[in-house]
């Protein structure tokens, strides 16, 4: 394959993948807390629409059905934030809550995404994984939610920090994405958003609770600004790091020029055949052999962030918590092949690009074509993992949790004692006999410092 330039979604100044509730945020003020809605007023109105929205003697905001159907808007306008708020529904029921909205457009939905509120029991729109409760609306589907009974109300968390995308539901983070990625992009191109070219393009919005003709109620309302987020300028130079990057805690595995930070797997060197460096990348050749290989380091908790490419039909992976005294190459695995024509991929979604390999399934893929550079992302923070591919993370789960443990009981890893969760080990890339080049290595150690 010809070697491309380092640009595809890269852009001069690139958010760092920082967790926003990890910044210190301002103090929390008061949207709605059942006393009044001085903060509140309908869209393009300067009054608030009490025809459409009424206030319950229990501290609640209700969506009227038989009322004006009027969505409702801060009056103020909000950039990096945290937003809470509670909500319960009635049998069937749809709406929504949307951020970044501009009141250029009659609907408010043309300029804001939606943090999607419905009842996933009965409104079909819940048929569709894009719009069910707690999605990005039409463009992200919520993975790994728990929603109360209908009556009861659910507890949701919007953080929007510079272009860093979080949806919570219930205590768990549903959606993360980076408005601006390629991914997003793709995602919007293809989507009903597509006419409207503001769409999710301000940096500063109000944030609007939808009006869609049916009974909700929102209470316990509030918001808190979060910082400026850290900007690094993403390095000119493909394998490269600036000092403000390694100031932070980044290391480079891979400078384009040497493997010193590599080895072969269960061997002290690294192989004599197989792996080459060809145009700014660590590229394994296709029939070439010389096995895996691993960092010398270990990692338990960390940031590992990559760009890859593979040649048609070509398959190879991403492991970690590798350690050499289980005997195989056994680990938790990030999926890296071509789903088009790779026969793994024909087995399912369990075995395609960005997957835990044999346990878990990736969503919400967006994949560049086959020989141009995706951009892929591993976290272990604690007991949270997460996988991101193009900016959007397509997979997260709890390391031990039941979840895992039953998925890892069904799957080829049954029998691996201690598979499914954390452990201090080694990232190894996979030597499949094929064509696969690996570029822009980076970590970042999260967790406590370990002692020398």
């Amino acid at each position: 394959m010809k070697h491309q330039p380092f640009r595809h979604a890269l852009q001069l100044c690139t958010l760092l993948y920082l967790s926003v509730t990890s910044v210190l945020a301002g103090e929390w003020e008061i949207l709605f807390d059942g006393s009044g809605t001085e903060a509140l007023r309908g869209y393009q109105m300067s009054s608030f629409p009490s025809k459409g929205w009424d206030l319950g003697d229990d501290a609640t905001l209700r969506s009227n059905p038989d009322g004006q159907v009027i969505d409702i808007i801060t009056k103020k306008k909000y950039q990096h934030f945290e937003l809470v708020f509670e909500w319960r529904s009635t049998p069937g029921a749809n709406s929504g809550v949307m951020y970044k909205v501009q009141e250029i457009s009659d609907k408010a939905w043309h300029t804001g995404p939606e943090y999607q509120i419905l009842d996933d029991s009965k409104h079909p729109d819940a048929k569709d994984r894009l719009t069910s409760a707690g999605s990005l609306y039409g463009l992200v589907s919520a993975e790994g939610k728990t929603l109360k009974p209908i009556g009861e109300f659910n507890h949701s968390r919007i953080l929007l920090s510079g272009n860093l995308l979080e949806h919570w539901l219930n205590g768990e983070k549903v959606v993360a994405c980076r408005l601006g990625s390629f991914g997003m992009e793709q995602l919007i191109a293809k989507s009903k958003f597509s006419p409207h070219k503001a769409f999710a393009k301000s940096s500063k919005g109000h944030i609007v609770f939808q009006h869609h003709h049916d009974e909700v109620w929102f209470r316990n309302i509030k918001i808190r600004s979060l910082p400026e987020p850290m900007q690094l300028m993403e390095p000119k130079r493909v394998n490269t790091l600036s000092k403000a990057w390694r100031e932070i805690g980044w290391r480079n595995l891979f400078n384009g020029k040497n493997t010193d930070r590599w080895r072969g797997f269960k061997k002290e060197q690294f192989p004599e055949k197989g792996w080459r460096i060809v145009n700014d990348c660590l590229t394994h050749v296709d029939k070439g052999g010389g096995g895996d290989i691993i960092t010398k380091s270990k990692y338990g908790q960390f940031d590992f962030q990559w760009e890859w490419k593979v040649a048609p039909a070509a398959n190879s992976g991403v492991k970690y918590f590798i350690m050499e005294e289980r005997g195989g190459a056994i680990g938790h695995e990030y999926q890296v092949i071509d789903d088009t024509k790779h026969p793994d991929a024909q087995r399912g979604p369990k075995w395609q690009t960005a997957a835990f390999y044999d346990v878990f399934p990736a969503e919400n893929r967006v994949l560049q074509p086959v020989g141009s550079f995706n951009r892929s992302r591993i976290q272990v923070k604690e007991q949270e993992a997460e996988h991101w591919l193009n900016g959007i993370m397509v997979l997260s789960y709890k390391l031990g949790s039941k979840r895992v443990l039953d998925a890892v009981a069904t799957s080829k890893f049954s029998r691996v004692e201690k598979f499914g969760f954390r452990h201090q080990g080694h990232i190894l890339l996979q030597d499949h006999q094929d064509e696969v080049h690996y570029r822009n290595l980076r970590i970042k150690r999260l967790g406590k410092k370990r002692k020398p």
